[in-house]
């Protein structure tokens, strides 16, 4: 049997649903290994859709957020997609899970009008993993919003992608809002 594969708003998400996806998070990210991650000082903007993976024994092994935004490229006013919170089982790496989230919610920002390319941020030894996934790495200056003022993300590294325009690779990107 295959993996399920399902896009969803987050509003919609159950309380079964929630904690599932916090079950999954405590085993990506164990509280005591990442009590002191300097993430947790960062504003985080909260996603609107999710992409959900479950094996075929039915149980949840990849998450992601998605979500679209009015931004800006060299001060010209675009629609983004951004990708954030992609998280995968530990026992269940290596399988293609997370590959399958991406290309759901690329199809996704396609299905959506105007959104010129995606975004993502991570960390730089996962760079390797998403460029064979067709990310290229965004090596201007990246703005958002961290308790509502302006200030250049440095924490990770910014990865784009194309939907229905050609990505920026240089130039200034402002988010317009917190990262994702």
């Amino acid at each position: 049997m295959d993996p399920l594969v399902k896009l969803c708003r987050v509003s919609e998400l159950s309380q079964t649903d929630l904690a599932e996806r916090q079950a999954l998070a405590t085993a990506v990210y164990p509280p005591a290994e990442w009590a002191d991650w300097p993430g947790y000082q960062i504003e985080w903007s909260a996603t609107d859709w999710c992409v959900r993976i479950w094996d075929a024994d039915g149980a949840l092994v990849s998450y992601l957020g998605a979500l679209t935004r009015q931004a800006t490229h060299d001060g010209r006013p675009i629609e983004i997609g951004g990708v954030g919170g992609v998280k995968t089982h530990p026992a269940a790496r290596r399988h293609g899970y997370a590959a399958l989230g991406l290309q759901r919610a690329g199809e996704f920002f396609r299905e959506q009008p105007g959104v010129e390319f995606a975004l993502l941020v991570c960390d730089p030894k996962l760079m390797p993993y998403y460029a064979r996934l067709g990310w290229r790495e965004f090596t201007g200056r990246l703005l958002v919003r961290q308790h509502g003022e302006v200030a250049e993300f440095t924490f990770g590294r910014a990865m784009v992608r194309d939907v229905q325009a050609t990505a920026p690779t240089t130039g200034t990107i402002d988010l317009c809002g917190p990262p994702w």
